[in-house]
């Protein structure tokens, strides 16, 4: 009985110590370049930090012309991260779609949301078409900056 007790305190106090270290580190993706305002080619690299990804998750990028409701996977996969660090390549529409306002942002998904995002890159590949999507849900305490650029 008193050894039933002491594991079960045990186990409250990792899952306290756990859910506090949630609340301390939070899980960020942040768009760090370029920023809201700014003007942007027809591609560009973008950069950002992510921080406290949790195992099995994934950052991805989305970017579409402002008033869509639809959303284009960027990259051809998820970002790499490197001491925090992530850059992804981006590709801003169509030539008329020059003169217009991009929106960009980041998902950090659970394995299933980077397989279905997987997915899609390879049906892209595969058929040269390229739908938008529904932007995936983030991963509950995972947060992105969205950043507005102009198209040159």
């Amino acid at each position: 009985m008193i050894q039933r007790t002491v594991t079960l305190l045990l186990l409250a106090a990792a899952l306290w110590i756990a859910a506090a270290q949630e609340m301390v580190n939070p899980c960020t993706v942040q768009i760090a370049n370029p920023q809201s305002g700014d003007r942007v080619q027809a591609e560009a690299n973008i950069s950002g930090l992510a921080r406290n990804i949790p195992a099995g998750a994934h950052v991805w990028l989305f970017a579409h012309r402002r008033g869509l409701g639809l959303w284009w996977p960027q990259g051809g996969g998820a970002a790499q991260i490197r001491d925090g660090r992530w850059q992804v390549y981006v590709t801003f529409g169509q030539t008329r779609d020059s003169g217009s306002d991009f929106e960009i942002t980041a998902a950090v998904l659970s394995d299933a949301g980077n397989a279905d995002m997987n997915n899609w890159v390879k049906r892209a590949e595969d058929t040269g078409q390229y739908p938008g999507v529904r932007l995936p849900a983030s991963l509950q305490g995972c947060v992105s900056n969205a950043v507005v650029v102009t198209r040159d």
